[in-house]
């Protein structure tokens, strides 16, 4: 972005010198407005796929009788809460920009269809479905040469224009007007003459009460309720009525209504085959007018220690949303606000880094707030044991990784690196240990590696042992398969990986014979590993192989055609250590283009890299996987 303003800076300062005279206050006038006009660009793409969202899930609804109990107007909009434990956000326009006439059709078999103008939208002569299983929701950008809007039916892989220039003045929404009434909700779209109507839920509002209070920053959120496995809560319920019975409970799943406290006792399966399982909890009532009512509510419980899952840690948006976890299960459900799920509360903001040791996970934020600088919890249900703040970790400047050896954090900042006693909270600085890089530390032996400028620093019972020298920048230190090893990159050149020794430090080193092993801005390693196969980026697109067993080093191909909307690796990819998979984060851009995410994972069994799955839209500024196999 520097880069940028820099050279818009410089081109409207030459046409300023051409001028007959020059103003600095037309110059930095004209720059600031092309500044608002990206932003409101950005904004209005942000709110006409938030739209577009809402514009399915209405369409949902309605073919699946889900009705909607309340409509709550804001400053930006409505937030829509339905009946099955849903919401949604419609957004008001951004001046400056006109949005496309996005709407849906009901076609002569009775299904809702996407229509551009009040015309059926098609591809390649097939009619994009609004509804059901093989529904798809379109992707809408604006093209940053033509400036003209242009949607995607293929999750991003090939962009159509749509004929409208994303220039206004009143600032466009897919939706001209919403009127709550008491029986239904008419949802008018931009034509002004399509509309949607949902019944509204009876006045007994029978319905689970969900949070109110969301993760900040968090829209659209999936309401259900997870459970740690043999757990039990009890789920509120509420509304006008007579009397409650159960109507479904998921088997392995027991629940007993408590109709003094209006809630429902519910307790998770004790053990389960799998590390997920899922279910719908149904309830029946009658109401005061002596109808039938139903709720229903999606439960599912879960064991975080799961060896073939996968965590991705989120900074969260520095000034808007706070640190959050993501969860990836073997069978590829996704559990985002995990930790939030799990403790009604939110980690610090700004996370950086996680650590399991034993039992116990921990996450260290840059700014604290919220729960603390560093937060323990239980690995395998995420649920708080222990909170560090802020003004009992005054002294750090800046933390960003931490690894735990028994009941001893070691904390890295830009001063150094402390040890922390988790039982007696005793803070301490190492001595010497200064000059250590913004990068992950590990631990093997019982002494705790972490990375220097060219040199690797030995810790051990909170004291510097060693410092093992290196041949040029330390760019990656990761705890081997291999009991009393590491592997350690070094972007010398050509680069280096290294097997080192925890107990000699005795080292072997091979030289890459193709790639590198630079970071860029990242603050994870440049490389991971699954036996004596390690892996790299170099910072692109390009996975690359380094056989430490036959000392070979092959690239396996380029990844960056499978995301439409690649823009920057967002902190470094890495291979998972049981299934072997390749783990990519790539965010669209800075502003609020980071909206724009994907985690996308690759097999390369086959040596060149297949696409096996995409999630999209789930990262909040990604800090890097993490995976419970590797601690």
């Amino acid at each position: 972005m520097k880069k940028l303003f820099s050279f818009l800076a410089v081109a409207l300062l030459g046409f300023a010198t051409w001028s007959c005279s020059y103003d600095d206050k037309d110059l930095w006038s004209a720059v600031n407005d092309l500044g608002d006009r990206m932003k409101a660009m950005e904004q209005a793409v942000k709110n006409a796929n938030t739209n577009i969202e809402t514009l399915q899930k209405l369409t949902e609804a309605l073919q699946r009788n889900v009705t909607i109990n309340s409509v709550v107007e804001n400053a930006d909009g409505y937030t829509i809460h339905f009946s099955d434990g849903r919401s949604a956000t419609i957004v008001n326009g951004v001046n400056g920009t006109s949005a496309p006439a996005l709407s849906v059709v009901k076609g002569e078999d009775g299904l809702f269809y996407w229509a551009l103008d009040g015309v059926i939208v098609e591809v390649e002569g097939r009619k994009i479905k609004a509804e059901g299983a093989d529904g798809i929701t379109p992707q809408l950008r604006i093209n940053p040469d033509s400036k003209e809007w242009e949607m995607s039916a293929d999750g991003g892989q090939n962009w159509t224009p749509m004929g409208v220039k994303a220039e206004g003045s009143d600032g466009d929404s897919m939706f001209s007007d919403v009127q709550d009434g008491d029986a239904e909700v008419i949802f008018t779209l931009a034509d002004g003459k399509t509309t949607i109507v949902i019944p509204k839920t009876p006045v007994s509002g029978f319905a689970f009460v969900y949070p109110e209070t969301l993760p900040q920053g968090a829209t659209n959120l999936d309401n259900y309720f997870l459970f740690a496995f043999g757990e039990e809560r009890a789920l509120p319920y509420m509304g006008e009525v007579k009397a409650v019975d159960l109507m479904n409970v998921p088997q392995g799943w027991s629940a007993k209504i408590d109709p003094k406290t209006r809630s429902i006792k519910v307790t998770s399966p004790s053990f389960s085959g799998a590390y997920y399982t899922e279910g719908v909890l149904s309830l029946v009532a009658v109401d005061p007018q002596g109808r039938t009512v139903l709720a229903s509510a999606r439960i599912c419980a879960v064991d975080f220690s799961d060896p073939e899952a996968t965590f991705v840690l989120n900074e969260g948006n520095m000034t808007s949303e706070n640190g959050s976890i993501i969860y990836i299960t073997a069978d590829g459900h996704v559990i985002d606000y995990a930790y939030w799920r799990m403790n009604g509360s939110e980690l610090g903001n700004v996370a950086q880094d996680l650590f399991i040791s034993g039992n116990r996970m921990y996450i260290i934020s840059q700014n604290g707030g919220n729960d603390g600088l560093l937060v323990e919890a239980d690995a395998r249900t995420l649920k708080n044991t222990k909170k560090f703040g802020k003004e009992e970790l005054s002294r750090l400047f800046w933390p960003s990784h931490v690894a735990v050896v028994g009941n001893t954090a070691y904390i890295r900042d830009n001063a150094g690196v402390w040890t922390l006693d988790l039982d007696t909270r005793e803070f301490t600085a190492v001595a010497n240990a200064k000059g250590t890089l913004k990068n992950r530390m590990a631990v093997v032996g019982g002494k705790v590696f972490v990375p220097g400028n060219r040199a690797i620093l030995v810790l051990e019972n909170g004291a510097l042992v060693k410092k093992v020298d290196m041949d040029g920048t330390v760019t990656g230190v990761i705890k081997s398969d291999e009991e009393g090893y590491l592997w350690v990159s070094c972007s010398t050149s050509p680069a280096q990986i290294i097997k080192l020794s925890a107990a000699d430090y005795t080292m072997d080193k091979h030289t890459l014979t193709d790639g590198g092993v630079t970071l860029g801005w990242s603050a994870t390693p440049g490389i991971s590993a699954k036996g004596d196969e390690i892996y790299f980026c170099n910072n692109t697109s390009t996975i690359y192989r380094h056989n430490f067993a036959s000392n070979t080093t092959e690239a396996l191909g380029d990844v960056k055609s499978n995301i439409a909307n690649w823009g920057i690796i967002y902190n470094m990819p890495a291979v998972h250590p049981v299934t072997g998979e390749y783990y990519f984060n790539t965010i669209l851009g800075y502003g609020w283009s980071f909206l724009t995410n994907d985690i996308s994972v690759y097999d390369l069994s086959a040596g060149a890299p297949a696409m096996v799955a995409d999630y999209r839209n789930y990262t909040r500024f990604p800090a890097g996987f993490f995976f419970p196999a590797s601690f």
